[in-house]
């Protein structure tokens, strides 16, 4: 599953995947990608992007999606990625390795409060709203699952 919010004139965005990503969700993630470069230009700094990841590893083709996207010259954010998985983790690491030099500045973190403390770090400022979205996101995704849960 995958959900996304964002403020684009603070240049914010949380990007939440978790269990099974369907295409729409592909399509979803791959859309707020392009949002963020049209967005990214009009910005006097850099957008801050809290990624969480709780999901397999995508396919080659997806990541050769991602790879491309992440290559536009003005795809420039800070991306703190949450996750635990040791194979997402090893995944976004060699996505480095092949990538091109990028233009954006990632980093792994365990916690989502790590990784907002690491975007306020970058960014030289208190990130409020990014926190706010990230609770809501979270919550919202808690929400997702039960209904899930019950529908089984």
């Amino acid at each position: 599953m995958y959900i996304s919010r964002a403020e684009w004139e603070q240049g914010l965005a949380v990007w939440w995947s978790w269990g099974v990503v369907s295409d729409e969700d592909w399509e979803h993630a791959f859309n707020d990608m392009r949002a963020l470069v049209v967005h990214a230009v009009r910005l006097p700094f850099r957008c801050a992007v809290l990624l969480y990841l709780d999901t397999d590893r995508p396919d080659a083709v997806r990541r050769k999606q991602l790879a491309e996207l992440a290559d536009h010259p003005n795809y420039n954010p800070y991306i703190a990625c949450v996750t635990r998985d040791p194979h997402l983790r090893g995944a976004q690491v060699a996505m480095r390795w092949v990538g091109r030099h990028p233009t954006y500045e990632k980093n792994l973190f365990d916690t989502v409060d790590q990784g907002i403390a690491w975007l306020e770090e970058k960014r030289g400022t208190a990130l409020p709203a990014l926190r706010l979205m990230a609770t809501n996101v979270r919550r919202i995704a808690k929400q997702m699952d039960a209904a899930s849960a019950g529908k089984t």
